[in-house]
């Protein structure tokens, strides 16, 4: 490791060796307490413990990896602690980090978890620099727009992409779909609730009534109007001209627009769930007055938001 990095290590590992060690720690008393069992019943603490471990020292991986911290760190005297690999990927403009839960004795079973699935952006406060720069706005501009348009356009069945020419409209309830539509605008005014919904719109997109999400992807040339009693989980929004949300609407996500995005009843009316993320490429100025979340479509030192077994 050169001097650099050596630095570099010990300036992260002071907050990151107490939690790792903690946990091996953890891992140490447990197997010590199993030496007082009868045998049966230490036979069965015995594999609870071995999963357990695959947990913690994948745990471990991520919380190094999340830190900076050299893969081997933990390889080294005095830990001589071998974690699993991290793999690196995305999911919509999220960066996701995961690693297998190894077992040394037994391949695994079929419903078993494999592995630990974390969901990370870049942290930037309401003082960041970061989106002062309009080489790093084009950046997650171009980044979201082709990320999206590839989650809308390759979806899988029954959400395959489906084309339809002039205007659609969609009211009441809504089965999921993924839709492109050419040459035309697209409104949605809807009630209850929906699992998932992808449209590319030629044209632009209003989302109105009274309906929750889970999963909304919208792609639109023109101007997109979110608006309504309307709950979204999972949001991505993308406009090559303006997007503007009102009142009551309720989405963690990211929404990009090319011009502007409006809050025409004011910021604080709309119910935002971290992470959210909202930003135009001709401006700097930003709705958000807390912490956010940047999409992972920058360099920048990761931060969790979401771990999960997979």
């Amino acid at each position: 490791m050169n001097k650099g990095a050596l630095c570099f290590a010990k300036d992260r590992c002071g907050a990151v060796l107490p939690l790792v060690l903690g946990i091996l720690l953890a891992v140490t008393l447990l197997l010590t307490s199993l030496l007082q069992m009868p045998g049966g019943v230490r036979r069965v603490a015995l594999r609870q413990l071995q999963k357990q471990q695959r947990i913690y020292d994948a745990e471990s991986a991520l919380i190094t990896n999340l830190s900076g911290l050299p893969a081997d760190f933990f390889e080294r005297p005095p830990w001589n602690r071998a974690l699993p690999k991290v793999e690196r990927g995305r999911l919509g403009p999220w960066a996701t980090l995961s690693a297998l839960l190894l077992s040394a004795t037994k391949p695994f079973r079929a419903g078993d978890a494999v592995a630990i699935q974390v969901l990370a952006g870049v942290p930037c406060d309401s003082a960041c620099s970061l989106l002062n720069s309009y080489e790093r706005r084009r950046e997650i501009y171009e980044g979201f727009r082709q990320e999206l348009l590839r989650e809308i356009s390759m979806a899988k069945p029954p959400l395959s992409l489906k084309v339809k020419s002039g205007n659609r409209r969609f009211l009441g309830r809504l089965h999921p779909m993924s839709l492109w539509v050419q040459e035309g605008d697209l409104t949605l005014n809807l009630d209850g609730e929906t699992s998932s919904a992808r449209f590319r719109v030629d044209g632009s997109a209003e989302v109105r009534g009274s309906v929750s999400f889970d999963t909304l992807r919208i792609y639109a040339r023109g101007p997109i109007s979110l608006r309504g009693n309307v709950r979204v989980r999972w949001l991505e929004a993308f406009s090559e001209d303006r997007i503007e949300i009102s009142q009551d609407f309720e989405f963690s996500g990211v929404i990009v627009a090319l011009h502007e995005v409006l809050f025409p009843n004011g910021v604080k009316k709309v119910r935002r769930r971290y992470p959210s993320f909202v930003m135009s490429l001709e401006s700097a100025e930003r709705p958000d007055l807390d912490s956010m979340l940047v999409p992972a479509f920058v360099s920048g030192q990761l931060q969790a938001f979401e771990w999960n077994l997979k």
